[in-house]
């Protein structure tokens, strides 16, 4: 049995899975979808109503267990170095002195191990030559924790070979980068047999993605556009990027008895464990505003960009013929002049242009052009707006957005030049999170206690920042001043994107930076 879901602007297969109860896959697999990035508006999709997880049949714990303090749930999931699942990996987790033993499934995972809330434990692993090492510890404080732990090597089934073979011509041309995992059976010049398998590290950038691994070549001509390295377009993308997530649930389990607890109405109480290996979702979309797509950018933000010269976007929309020019009669005086001005070219063969009052992307960016979150009423620029779904725009996007903000930041005579990768990518984020004229008023510390009060609400909701501004005796501005400078300098690292942390650039805190740009008049 199945029920029927129809698509709707700004859903992503991620999100309807989970609104409806099932995983991503099964979704996928359910309506034979070969890439999750791609659904479009209007799609049926069927969703399964007995989804793999839904909850078996158990033997009921009493009402005395139900107020008993229930189990924590540990998920770990192992990968190789090519980000693919480790079968029949033997591991043990040991908690508290307590020694869980379990294989890898096909999946790469263990069955959810039950442990009492505050446990240290400590994860081993089976050595190809006998015996275990630890590869991790952490402690459960979490209802329901999972972790994804990925190995440096690759295990690969090699067949034997005679030595002293044929020998491999080596090519003249430099091999193309084959995908991480591609396994090449050869030779080596002197006949002997090679079994070489492509690895994402080390590679000549020094850039590690790992699940994000596929954007590679995004991410370096990216970088190559603003001159920045790579592994700062990396972070910023981590920082900016929702990641795709799958949510199960687990029943909780009471930890003497080993039976599930229930509630009032009989059924199982369960808890949410959340899956999430890093991956950029290309189908991100807020719920409260426009923003959307891997680089979160708004309705009028995109816009903007599209139309402004020498942005990757603004080639697109250019070679689309969507953004072209025409003559206007202005009347100064007496005398009637004639002048050419952008505009933008709607699916009817009418063109919109600029008024007194608003410029052409403020006329674009309202109605009746866009008439709720990322809808338009034109399908030119309905297809502008969906491009932000495109990683090759967003990626593209982001770096110009960046490269514009720091010429800004010079311009208003901020010490920009000069700062190295680091710096640069934290005035980056900072100026796409709030905006080039937010991002000068915080630099210089100038920002109002009401409009910080209103960003810092925007960002963690009501609750979380009323709790932040009580720490700061009320006061809105020091919160929110807190908040972001900590937020920047924990989400733009561009060591752990390395393969070799030993070449990265020392950092500098974000408030270091700032006090040493702002302008000293």
């Amino acid at each position: 049995m199945s029920k029927q879901y129809t698509v709707q602007k700004g859903d992503s297969l991620t999100a309807i899975a989970r609104d409806n109860g099932v995983t991503p896959r099964e979704l996928a697999q359910a309506n034979g979808i070969s890439n999750p990035d791609f659904i479009k508006v209007g799609q049926q999709l069927r969703i399964p109503v007995a989804p793999s997880h839904s909850v078996p049949v158990f033997t009921y714990a009493s009402a005395e267990d139900a107020q008993s303090e229930y189990s924590r749930i540990l998920a770990l999931t192992f990968v190789d170095a090519a980000h693919q699942p480790i079968d029949a990996l033997g591991v043990e987790v040991h908690i508290d002195g307590e020694v869980v033993k379990h294989k890898t499934d096909s999946a790469g995972n263990v069955p959810a191990i039950s442990v009492d809330k505050g446990a240290q434990i400590q994860v081993h692993v089976e050595k190809v030559g006998g015996g275990t090492k630890k590869v991790s510890e952490l402690k459960i404080d979490s209802d329901a924790t999972h972790m994804l732990l990925a190995s440096p090597k690759i295990k690969l089934a090699s067949e034997l070979k005679v030595h002293e073979g044929p020998a491999q011509t080596a090519p003249t041309d430099k091999p193309a980068p084959q995908p991480v995992g591609t396994e090449t059976l050869t030779r080596s010049a002197n006949g002997n047999p090679v079994h070489a398998v492509a690895m994402e590290c080390p590679n000549p950038e020094n850039l590690r993605l790992q699940a994000n691994f596929k954007y590679r070549d995004l991410v370096i001509a990216a970088a190559k556009r603003i001159d920045i390295a790579p592994q700062a377009v990396a972070a910023i993308m981590n920082a900016e990027a929702a990641t795709i997530s799958t949510t199960t649930y687990i029943p909780k389990i009471n930890r003497k008895t080993g039976k599930p607890l229930i509630g009032k109405d009989g059924q199982p109480l369960q808890t949410e464990l959340v899956q999430n290996d890093g991956e950029w979702d290309t189908r991100s979309a807020a719920k409260k505003s426009s923003a959307r797509g891997m680089t979160q950018f708004l309705d009028g933000s995109w816009i903007e960009l599209a139309l402004t010269n020498g942005t990757f976007l603004n080639d697109r929309v250019t070679k689309e013929g969507w953004l072209t020019k025409t003559k206007i009669q202005e009347k100064h005086g007496k005398k009637i002049i004639e002048r050419e001005v952008p505009a933008f070219k709607l699916a009817n063969g009418t063109l919109a242009t600029a008024t007194k009052q608003h410029s052409l992307s403020q006329v674009l960016s309202a109605k009746p052009y866009i008439t709720a979150y990322a809808e338009a009423t034109d399908a030119h620029l309905q297809k502008l707006l969906d491009l932000r779904y495109e990683p090759e725009y967003a990626i593209n996007t982001a770096v110009d957005y960046g490269k514009i903000n720091l010429r800004g930041l010079t311009a208003a005579g901020f010490l920009v030049d000069g700062l190295n990768d680091p710096d640069r990518a934290k005035l980056i984020y900072l100026t796409h999170h709030l905006g080039l004229g937010d991002a000068k008023d915080f630099i210089r510390n100038r920002m109002s206690a009401k409009h910080a009060e209103y960003i810092l609400k925007l960002q963690i909701k009501d609750a979380p920042a009323e709790n932040l501004a009580k720490n700061e005796h009320g006061d809105y501005l020091k919160a929110h001043r807190k908040w972001l400078l900590n937020y920047i300098d924990k989400k733009i690292d561009l060591v752990p994107k390395m393969c070799d942390k030993s070449k990265a650039t020392p950092a500098r805190p974000l408030l270091a930076i700032t006090e040493a740009i702002a302008p000293k008049t």
